[in-house]
């Protein structure tokens, strides 16, 4: 006969996630933010393009020497 399973306990196992999050976190940062980068310029493009293009009125590019 085999032996019985270990019962972890909840605390333990909620211990483990957040260590195996951190883990993850650490070995993946860069990948991490290159999405996160990305996604909020898709994002701000898609508000450009879509919200703010058609309120605005004109724009106007001037120099101004003084």
């Amino acid at each position: 006969m085999g032996r019985p399973k270990k019962v972890i306990q909840k605390r333990e196992q909620v211990f483990n996630k957040i260590s195996d999050a951190i883990d993850y976190l650490q070995y993946s940062w860069f990948k991490l933010i290159k999405v996160i980068f990305i996604t909020s310029l898709v994002l701000f493009t898609l508000w450009l393009a879509l919200i703010w293009m058609p309120t605005v009125e004109r724009i106007v590019f001037e120099i101004r020497y003084y």
